[in-house]
Parts: structure tokens; C-alpha cells; sequence
């Protein structure tokens, strides 16, 4: 991975130092707030007032944003919004204050006393400019609530002289400090928390050429840490760290380029989640690595086009199919990550993907989309507000596994899941199908609509059944030879009695409650349901009351149906599974029961 990360910064052309230095505030934030102080009496600094841009990429140099510790200031007075109250307390609070304490020794005497009087400035009025900014983007509708902007924002200060406005990158205080001091702009590369790792003569760990120097603190994309002294060779003393991963001061800022050419034009989404593209050739060619980054590049151009929920799913498709037509020559790393402000936290890292098994995913997909059936059960549904569509996608297995405040946070679980697929690693059936049960029967205890939730958990187990990746029990088909038997074939996940008594039961139930329900506009037989928790004995218990019912109703079309669940039954065991498999099969048999009609039943509709 860092070798990856590496390679693409040597073939990235070096630009000045500083423009290589300062970050973008990137695209994503839209908006740049601009705390404005008159400097024209430079002993007596003033507080003017708020003021507001939208965010111009092509000031970046003006901005001069340079990320520093999470929960502290960072680098320059250029700070990153996340809540306003928090962004005030960690970021604008000392800003100045850290800001000379970390560059006392390369600021003149005059520079350091304007520093401090606008450091006593903020002391002073830090309130009075929160509540400010808060009431200027309330007056501009940017307001999301009292703690927090409706899009992701900068805040950064705007500094008054002689009727010019001078941003940050204006004034030499701020911008000789770091493009005088080129090694020592880097220098949280070999100091952290007061602690300084580096040393003389001594061969670096990227290049494998003997340096003057190695630093001991070079920690690209959170991959090497000092945080434990457990972690730290040399007797847990973290001077020595450079013992761990030296790095030479040249290795360290091609790897700091590659990671921003990163960050800038090879980061994706995929289903809600941030992501870093990041080739890696099987064999050294630079020539065929730049043609790579430049059409992963344009990958991105697209990727970023759509705003619409069902077209992002789309767009994200369109990006792994195209993906997996890249060569084998190119592996590809996926680096999910989750950031706020400066932290940066690795989700999930999946490495070393070859495009042929990306290809293998998508024809796969194209098969169980594209199979020709006599059951046409994943046919588009037309409902009030959208057509639902059940051609795989991933955000189906996001549907289930979500972050939300209703149904919990599975992060966690979609995550281990994706990583599953996309190493070929199994999946068992009973995690699964256990969280689908659990959306399901919250949909049916809440009287919902939960057709389209049962038909895509269907979907998601045809496809990982297809990619051979889904660990269930599989039994040889025996045919009965009755009516039922073809949907079957079609379907084999319904390979033995049990799951198909506990279907064709599911269809026979939903069957009644239709009927209940244009009798009587109620289906009150849904209590008799055990809340969809479906065991053996309830099993057993549902088929004759069911058929007692219909009965009742004089509207028993189903009897043929109903011999055929009793087979299955007396030939069922049990045992082998759980009371959510039970449930599941159930379920997807009310949900399919409308593919199983009688002449009796269509001539009395």
C-alpha cells in the first residue's frame, strides 16, 4: 500500500514546495466564512464583523489551509467546520495563540507582538464572533440548527490594511514561516507531542538508500502509529521510533504528494461511504501507471455528476463495471475511511483487488439480473412516488445493514460483508438472514408495505449464492412432481421438504388474509402469526387453523395447495434450522403468493 501510495508520487511532477504544502479546502465545502479584523493599527487590532465567499478553489494559495491535530488548531488560521461550537473551541480559540508558540523562532519581533494582539483579540471577542457567524448564516438560510451549517463549510480570517482585504496567504507572517523552512514545515513528520525522533546516517525504509537523515513520525494515511508504546521498538521509548519505519525527508514528500494527488482525484462513494482508488501495477511501469491514474481521474469526473439517490447507485455501478475492464496488470487498493476535521480513521482496507474478479462480480450480477424465468417475481413495481427496481445493487445489503437511528448502526456488518465479496471470502446464510428477519418483521408489525424488503434480501442471497460465496446447507432437489415443483427448480434455494412446506405454508396464509381482508376490510388472522416468529410448532399449528378458516369463509380454493403443504410437513426436519431461516421462507411466500393462483380463486375475484 505505501509502496502504491510511493510509486504515484514519483510520477507526480514536484510543484513549488508551498503550493505542495497547503491543502485545498476542497470542492465538498462549499462555503468559506471570513472573520474580519482591522489591522491598520496593528497595536489595537479590530473585530469588524462576519463576511462570506463561496469556496474559489483557485484560492487556495489566499485561504493557505493547512490541517493540524484533531482536536487542536490547525497549521494556519484556516480552519474546517464541523460544529461551530467545537470548531470555535478547538480551532479559532488559540489559533494565534499555537500558531506562535510552534513558529516563535522564524517571526521578528513585530510579527510575534501582532500575533499576540490578535490572539488577545479573540480572547476578548471569541463569543461576540461565534454568535456573529451563527446569526449571519441563520439571516442567509445556512443554518441547519444552532450548532451546525447545512453544508460543510471553512472558516478562515480576513485581515483589513490601508482599504485592501489581505486573506491569510497574503501576509509574509504567515506564509515565510513554512516557505523558508521547507524541512521544517514537515517537521510533525519527526516531532510529535514534544518528542522529537530522527537520525543521522541511517537507511530509509521506502527507498532502501542510505540518508543523511530518517524521520521517525512519517504516518501516511494513519498506517503507522506511535500512539502505544507497545507499538514502539527500542525499549518503548519514543525518541527512537524512527527505528520502526525511518523514512528519509525525500521518501517522506513523495509519499505526502502521492497521498494528496490521492485525496484530490482518486477519492469515491460508495453506498454512503468515502473511499480512496489508489493502482497498484503488478510489474514497475510508469508510463502505464500514468495512463491508469489519468483514466481513474476521469472515473471520478463522472462519479461526482449525480445527486440523486437511485443515480448515485447507478454511478457507482457504472464504476466498478468500468473498473473491471481495466487490465490485470493493475491491482486495485479500495481504502475506506471515515474523517472528521483532522482524524483520519481507516474503515475498511481492501487490497490488491485484480480487475478480473471485479469483472467476475458484474457478470455474475448480469446473470441473476438477466435470467429468463416462467416466475416473473422480481418484475419492476410501480408504486406511488418511485418504480422500484430489483436489479442487484449493494445499496440493498446498505438497506439492511444501515446507519440509523430508527434500525441501529451496522457499519460495522456491511462493512465486513463487502469485504467478504470482494476477497471471496464465504458469508454465512444465518447472519444474514437473521438481520433480514429483523427488518421484516419490524415492516409487518408496523403494518407496512414489506414486499420490496423481502424481494431485495432475495436478491442479495441469489447473487451471493451465484458468486458461490454463501454458506448454506445444500441439499439434492427431490421432485414431487405436483404443481409447485417448477417455481422450485426455478429456485433452488428451496432444496429440501422444510423450506418448501414452510413457503408454500407462507403463500396459503397470505392467500387467507387476502380474503379476510376483502370480507371484512381487517386481517385480523395476522395476530395468529406469532409476530412472523415461526417455529415447528407453530408451523404445525398454522395449517389447520388456516384451512379451518377458509372454510369458515366458504372460500377454500386451495386445497390441492394445501395437501401438498401437509407432504412436506410430515417429510420436514426441523431441527437444522433456526426460527429466522423458518420465518424467512415464510415470509417469501406471502410476498410471492400471488404467482400461485387457482381457477377457483380467479373466477370468485
Amino acid at each position: 500500500m505505501l509502496e502504491a501510495v510511493y510509486k504515484l508520487g514519483k510520477i507526480i511532477p514536484e510543484d513549488d514546495f508551498l503550493k505542495e504544502f497547503i491543502e485545498e479546502i476542497t470542492e465538498n465545502y462549499k462555503n468559506v466564512f471570513k472573520i474580519k479584523i482591522d489591522i491598520n493599527n496593528v497595536k489595537e487590532p479590530e473585530y469588524i464583523g462576519i463576511d462570506y465567499e463561496e469556496n474559489d478553489l483557485s484560492k487556495k494559495m489566499k485561504y493557505f489551509y493547512k490541517r493540524g491535530s484533531a482536536n487542536g488548531p490547525d497549521k494556519t488560521p484556516t480552519s474546517k467546520v464541523t460544529t461551530i461550537n467545537k470548531t470555535f473551541k478547538n480551532k479559532i480559540k488559540n489559533c494565534f495563540k499555537k500558531y506562535l508558540e510552534e513558529n516563535k523562532k522564524f517571526l521578528s519581533e513585530e510579527e510575534q507582538s501582532l500575533i499576540i494582539e490578535l490572539q488577545k483579540l479573540i480572547d476578548k471577542n471569541l463569543e461576540t464572533i461565534e454568535k456573529d457567524l451563527i446569526s449571519f448564516a441563520q439571516e442567509n438560510g445556512m443554518l441547519k440548527d444552532n450548532d451546525s451549517l447545512k453544508e460543510p463549510s471553512a472558516i478562515t480570517f480576513v485581515f483589513c490594511k490601508n482599504g485592501l482585504d489581505n486573506y491569510i496567504g497574503d501576509l509574509e507572517l504567515f506564509v515565510n514561516v513554512f516557505k523558508n523552512n521547507e524541512n521544517d514545515a514537515y517537521r510533525s513528520f519527526y516531532i510529535k507531542s514534544n518528542t522529537e525522533s530522527r537520525a543521522k546516517q541511517k537507511y530509509c525504509f521506502i527507498c532502501s538508500n542510505g540518508a543523511n537523515e530518517v524521520w521517525g513520525f512519517v504516518n501516511t494515511f494513519n498506517f503507522y502509529t506511535a500512539d502505544k508504546e507497545s507499538y514502539i521498538a527500542g525499549g518503548f521509548n519514543p525518541v527512537l521510533m524512527w527505528k520502526n519505519y525511518p523514512v528519509c525527508s525525500n521518501c517522506a514528500k513523495t509519499l505526502e504528494r502521492g497521498k494528496k494527488y490521492i485525496e484530490e482525484n482518486l477519492s469515491f462513494k460508495f453506498c454512503g461511504f468515502s473511499y480512496y482508488l489508489i493502482p497498484q501495477l503488478v510489474f514497475d511501469d510508469n508510463n502505464t501507471l500514468k495512463q491508469t491514474v489519468t483514466t481513474l481521474k476521469n472515473y471520478t469526473n463522472f462519479s461526482l455528476q449525480e445527486t440523486k439517490a437511485t443515480l448515485i447507485e447507478k454511478t457507482e455501478e457504472r464504476l466498478l463495471r468500468q473498473l473491471s475492464n481495466l487490465s490485470n496488470q493493475i491491482n486495485l487498493n479500495f481504502l475506506f475511511y471515515e474523517q472528521s476535521n483532522a482524524a483520519f480513521k481507516i474503515i475498511l482496507f481492501l487490497r490488491e483487488i485484480a480487475p478480473s474478479w471485479l469483472k467476475f462480480l458484474i457478470d455474475k450480477k448480469d446473470i441473476v439480473d438477466n435470467k429468463t424465468r416462467n416466475f416473473d417475481i422480481f418484475k419492476e413495481i410501480y408504486a406511488k412516488k418511485e418504480t422500484i427496481n430489483f436489479s442487484f445493487s449493494f445499496s440493498f445489503l446498505r438497506d439492511f445493514f444501515p446507519d440509523s437511528k430508527l434500525e441501529g448502526k451496522y457499519d460495522k456488518h456491511f462493512l465486513e460483508i463487502l469485504n467478504s465479496i470482494f476477497i471471496g471470502k464465504n458469508i454465512d446464510i444465518d447472519f444474514l438472514i437473521s438481520r433480514f428477519m429483523g427488518k421484516i418483521r419490524r415492516e409487518f408489525l408496523n403494518d407496512l408495505w414489506f414486499e420490496p424488503t423481502v424481494l431485495k434480501s432475495y436478491k442479495i442471497l441469489l447473487f451471493l449464492d451465484e458468486i458461490n460465496l454463501l454458506n448454506r446447507r445444500k441439499k439434492t432437489m427431490k421432485n414431487y412432481g405436483n404443481n409447485f415443483e417448477e417455481f422450485f427448480e426455478e429456485n433452488p434455494i428451496f432444496d429440501d421438504e422444510t423450506k418448501k412446506a414452510m413457503f408454500l405454508e407462507g403463500v396459503l396464509a397470505q392467500k387467507l388474509l387476502n380474503i379476510q381482508y376483502s370480507e371484512r376490510n381487517a386481517t385480523p388472522f395476522r395476530s395468529r402469526l406469532n409476530s412472523l416468529k415461526i417455529d415447528e410448532k407453530i408451523a404445525k399449528r398454522l395449517l389447520p387453523e388456516i384451512i379451518n378458516k377458509l372454510e369458515e369463509y366458504e372460500k377454500n380454493y386451495y386445497r390441492k395447495l394445501e395437501e401438498t403443504i401437509g407432504e412436506y410437513l410430515v417429510k420436514s426436519n426441523f431441527s437444522h434450522y433456526s426460527v429466522d431461516e423458518l420465518s424467512y421462507y415464510f415470509a417469501l411466500g406471502m410476498v410471492l403468493s400471488k404467482y400461485f393462483g387457482t381457477e377457483k380463486e380467479n373466477k370468485n375475484e
